[in-house]
């Protein structure tokens, strides 16, 4: 953190004072006639409920932002002026005289203990009110430490006071005459929102300006290669998020409130909000991951369950998951800042919890609770009694974020996959970030590496609007449903990719064939050492250019084997690398793909050849 913040950063604890801050770039926006045209410090707009850009702007799409007034006393909000960069009224919403009450700055310290302490902790990576995540320097344990016990402190205030302070604000932004009718990615468009609002009778003013980009749309197969194996004129691709909040997720403000998502205080949209959002972004479908403790009965999980599918349409489709809050069991391998959280909270297990997504469920799998800090209380269950249940429903289980040191899956030794008929997936890809999650990743390749195959997959993880990341492609021969996509994802039929395509598949001289997602089993004995294949690789990078890496990996082995990278790879086509199967152990085989400018990721699912 910049001295000068660190300073404020004092001062404001020692005497209980707030921040006003710039939010976004300074935009020009015209006041109404009769009210003030100053920043008031007293009043912030936050930006939390905006998506920030769209890749088929043809339809009127849900958005908010979020009042705030952090002053002394009652705050009456008048209306919510939205204007175009060229200044004319695109809406204007009446908010009625709506009451806040302020906090005296209460929230804006929660904000900067969030952005001040790992962002890992409080999923605080975009959309900072004070610190950007660029300069944002690391703490030392013992500061850290001791600004995460104030920040507990600070939420726990929050939370007692149940939102009075904050109100979202809801509204549809027409993507159609946002963006011109020439407009090409990579263009953006602003929008200056004005809140008038009245403090001790003086009318006052709040502005916020944001920009929208508009994305260059995922890309297509390579033109002389369709789809995947013998029916791929038959089928399609699907695009999709695995890990996705809503407003049952949220603190205050939430559909109902759940307190043991302390640190979320900002979006909070339904599913039926999330759907225009995520097709707005080319994707045509994604899973509903409540967390557990915010789900504490029967008849609330059948309402996400009945909600989920009611929103299935021919076009799209809503799984019905949760995120599964489990105990940490067996032996464990290192420890986590959320086992630190788990004590706090007054839970002496000393093992601390892990979370899984388990998809295509139909009923409620229990795990915390929803009251402050009580996430990691019981009831809770281990992981495998968790896959258990979810496989016992024909859905699936994936482990979310198993690396790093925030919420990592330490009952690695007791972690099994596909081999045991148990997990199906990891997930390699957590969160916004452009290029893939190399802590996750390593987790899921050590994995791999001790014989506990489990497919990649991903997901944003938002608990705002509708994110842009490296979502799942999925194949399916058919037309898109749940169950059409719950089968193709248990069978690793899909990609990971924020833009570039690339699968892989394999072939022997013998016309033997096995299609990305695709395993064979044979005996050792059976296989001639270094026995030659072929891995084939159709990619389209369009006019990025960036490096490709194939990958085998063998089960024993110290690390997986890079068999053969090419740099600076460009364009579309399909790439064709001999290379050669081990018969001492099972082997893997994958891909990725990294532009130059670090935007653009993708990964391949695996083939996988099981020897016994």
């Amino acid at each position: 953190m910049p001295k000068t913040l660190h300073f404020l950063f004092a001062i404001a604890l020692l005497l209980g004072v707030g921040f006003s801050s710039s939010l976004e770039a300074n935009h020009s926006s015209s006041p109404s006639n009769g009210f003030a045209s100053i920043d008031a410090p007293d009043m912030h707009l936050f930006p939390f409920g905006l998506m920030d850009g769209v890749r088929y702007p043809d339809s009127q799409v849900p958005m908010q932002v979020q009042a705030y007034f952090s002053g002394t006393g009652p705050a009456s909000l008048h209306s919510l002026e939205i204007r175009s960069a060229d200044g004319a009224i695109v809406q204007k919403l009446d908010l009625a005289g709506r009451r806040l009450l302020g906090d005296e700055g209460l929230v804006e310290r929660a904000h900067l203990l969030m952005e001040s302490v790992d962002p890992e902790i409080a999923h605080k990576h975009d959309k900072r009110v004070f610190i950007p995540l660029s300069e944002r320097t690391p703490l030392l344990p013992d500061v850290e430490a001791a600004l995460f016990r104030t920040l507990l402190d600070t939420m726990g205030e929050v939370v007692a006071l149940g939102g009075t302070q904050l109100l979202n604000i809801d509204f549809n932004v027409d993507m159609n005459s946002l963006f011109p009718l020439n407009a090409e990615p990579g263009d953006e468009v602003f929008l200056d929102f004005l809140l008038h609002y009245e403090v001790d009778g003086i009318l006052k003013q709040v502005p916020l300006t944001h920009s929208f980009a508009l994305l260059d749309h995922f890309l297509p197969p390579p033109t002389a290669w369709a789809g995947s194996g013998a029916g791929r004129n038959l089928g399609a691709w699907h695009t999709g998020d695995l890990h996705v909040h809503n407003c049952r997720d949220q603190s205050i403000s939430g559909c109902p409130n759940c307190a043991a998502e302390s640190f979320n205080i900002t979006g909070s949209f339904t599913n039926a909000d999330l759907k225009p959002q995520f097709q707005a972004l080319g994707m045509d479908w994604f899973s509903t991951t409540t967390h557990s403790y915010c789900i504490n009965s029967d008849a609330e999980f059948n309402e996400v369950a009945n909600e989920a599918s009611t929103l299935d349409d021919p076009s799209f489709s809503l799984l019905c998951g949760t995120e599964l809050t489990t105990k940490e069991s067996g032996p464990q391998s290192g420890t986590d800042i959320f086992d630190a959280i788990c004590l706090l909270g007054g839970n002496f297990d000393g093992r601390g919890t892990a979370h899984m997504g388990g998809h295509g469920i139909t009923s409620r799998k229990p795990g915390g609770k929803d009251g402050f800090m009580d996430n990691c209380d019981d009831p809770l269950s281990n992981h495998e009694s968790n896959i258990d249940d979810v496989n016992a429903e024909g859905g699936f289980a994936i482990a979310h974020h198993p690396g790093g040191d925030s919420l990592s899956f330490n009952s690695a030794s007791r972690y099994e996959g596909l081999e045991r008929g148990k997990a199906v997936g990891t997930e390699i890809w957590n969160g916004t970030g452009w290029s893939g999650s190399s802590e996750h990743e390593s987790w899921w390749v050590n994995r791999l590496l001790e014989g506990k195959f489990t497919w990649p997959f991903s997901g944003s993880d938002t608990h705002d609007a509708a994110v842009d990341f490296g979502a799942n492609h999925v194949w399916i021969e058919g037309p898109i449903s749940d169950a059409n996509l719950i089968s193709s994802m248990r069978a690793g039929k899909h990609y990971i990719s924020n833009g570039p395509f690339l699968v892989i598949n394999l072939f022997d001289a013998k016309n033997h064939r096995i299609d990305i997602g695709g395993h064979a089993i044979a005996k050792k004995n059976r296989v001639p050492n270094n026995y030659p294949l072929t891995v084939e690789l159709p990619y389209n990078f369009g006019s990025d250019v960036g490096d490709l890496q194939v990958y085998r990996g063998t089960v024993g082995d110290s690390s997986e084997t890079l068999v053969h990278e090419v740099l600076g790879m460009t364009g579309q086509g399909s790439l064709q690398v001999p290379t050669s199967l081990p018969n001492r152990a099972s082997s893997w085989f994958r891909a990725e793909f990294t532009s130059s400018s670090g935007k653009k990721k993708a990964y391949t699912s695996l083939i996988v050849i099981a020897l016994y």
